[in-house]
């Protein structure tokens, strides 16, 4: 595990936990990998996905593309990497349009090199008429970095104007029984660790019903790197085989001094 956080109550009894952004962004997309630890011991919970939409406002810029002047472009950077985004809403501007609008993140393959990955498309039309201005499109799936781009081609007409973004992930709630006292840790981020399976399932319909305490998340703590974290791809390569070179030449060295020496010639 890679992350954990502390776990603050403030009633005894059942409780829940909203997962935030920190816990969104680095566990893995099905939550296998969430466990509950008290003295060094797994506490039982029941994972809530709920129907429940948050919002978040994302830092959004345009960007022009000069080689298709009539290409309308919005940088959208989003908080934190593999976000689980449902759906983005925006507001128009521009009283009249009929535009397709495509969504996509830049991503690099194992040899570096860059590609997109589409997330959703979407064809929206704006008259004079309609008193409602806001769009919404729905992602195929979660982007797996913080930065997605929304594009559209305006042809002849003058470029789209969109206001007012906002992102949206489900709530997902962690329930469990617990009391103040206890130190408790949330682990996550292990991404090869399986789903536990838990007794406490059995009696889901009870906790869900009871009076639940809100449980909160205190700061994040990162226990050890990712892997390319501070790694430069390369150089760990050209350390080895130097090191390898120097080794081969002094190995080369001893043998030949262990050799039999040619009996010179008188």
């Amino acid at each position: 595990w890679k992350f954990r956080k502390p776990v603050e109550l403030s009633i005894s009894g059942a409780q829940r936990i909203e997962l935030d952004l920190d816990v969104l962004s680095h566990a893995q997309p099905g939550f296998g990998d969430l466990r509950l630890l008290r003295d060094g011991k797994q506490l039982p919970y029941i994972l809530e996905a709920t129907s429940i939409s948050r919002a978040l406002t994302p830092t959004v810029t345009t960007a022009s593309d000069k080689k298709d002047p009539g290409m309308s472009r919005w940088i959208i950077k989003l908080p934190r990497n593999g976000l689980p985004i449902t759906h983005l809403d925006c507001t128009a501007q521009t009283p009249l349009f009929q535009r397709d609008v495509t969504l996509y993140e830049e991503l690099s393959d194992d040899r570096g090199d860059k590609y997109r990955r589409p997330l959703g498309g979407a064809h929206w039309v704006q008259t004079p008429d309609r008193t409602r201005k806001q769009f919404i499109l729905t992602l195929n799936g979660s982007p797996n970095s913080d930065t997605l781009v929304l594009e559209t081609h305006n042809g002849d007409n003058p470029p789209v104007e969109l206001e007012k973004f906002q992102a949206f992930y489900p709530a997902t709630r962690v329930l469990f029984k617990a009391q103040p006292a206890e130190e408790l840790l949330l682990y996550y981020g292990n991404p090869q660790t399986a789903a536990p399976r838990y007794d406490l399932s059995l009696v889901a319909g009870q906790l869900l019903a009871a009076d639940q305490g809100e449980a909160t998340l205190g700061a994040e703590e990162q226990l050890k790197k990712s892997w390319g974290e501070g790694h430069r791809p390369g150089k760990g390569g050209v350390v080895f085989w130097g090191i390898l070179a120097v080794v081969v030449v002094a190995l080369l060295i001893i043998i030949s001094r262990l050799l039999p020496q040619s009996p010179r010639s008188e």
